[in-house]
């Protein structure tokens, strides 16, 4: 599949992760393509919505975008959705590695690696999963960055309610350059405007690369 088709489904994923930030969830967003790069579902963080499960999960622990985006999907015909791909624009946590594998799809791509959470080599070593062969692929660089400082923004804003240091010195130790991009974004408050705002994801997209 080309750069070209799969950019259509990091711009998904990438909106749906501004959607959640600027709604009061983590900024996580994911998206399901087939083999022709068409967005044919997609799903975002909603821990901080009020708590449902009426098609999407929200408010609740397991609220997370690639399980939102897997509930999205009308159904997983075999072996067609082996051909399929989930984009997420955040390394996926334990939970999600395994809801991934146990969907029937057989790709992933992360654009932000999560030094903390991340758990793709669940996917790759794990002596059941690995039968599986699923593709673990990343994004390209620039929306690696962009998913990156979106969610050291937002962890920054967790730090600043009294949250604790743990998740982002993890990020620190892996990402110091990014963590500082973000720090200086933070104190200058042009992303919080613009999510309180709630402006469109080019406004964001300027600020971040």
């Amino acid at each position: 599949m080309t750069d070209q088709l799969r950019s259509y489904g990091w711009h998904a994923a990438l909106s749906e992760a501004w959607d959640a930030y600027v709604a009061g969830s983590l900024p996580i967003g994911a998206c399901v393509i087939n083999e022709g790069g068409v967005v044919i579902a997609r799903g975002r963080n909603r821990l901080g919505d009020p708590r449902g499960v009426a098609g999407v999960i929200s408010g609740h622990d397991l609220a997370h975008a690639e399980i939102n985006a897997l509930l999205a999907l009308p159904g997983t015909p075999r072996p067609d959705c082996y051909g399929w791909t989930v984009l997420t624009t955040v390394q996926p946590c334990p939970q999600c590695a395994g809801a991934i594998a146990m969907s029937g799809l057989r790709g992933v791509a992360y654009a932000a690696a999560d030094p903390w959470a991340g758990c793709t080599h669940l996917l790759t070593h794990d002596p059941y999963v690995s039968r599986k062969r699923i593709r673990v692929e990343r994004a390209p660089a620039n929306v690696q960055r962009v998913a990156l400082r979106l969610m050291l923004h937002a962890l920054l804003d967790e730090l600043q309610a009294g949250g604790s240091r743990n998740v982002l010195d993890s990020f620190d130790a892996a990402h110091p350059q990014d963590v500082a991009f973000a720090e200086a974004l933070h104190a200058a408050g042009t992303l919080a405007t613009l999510r309180d705002r709630r402006a469109p994801l080019a406004g964001a997209l300027a600020v971040l690369a």
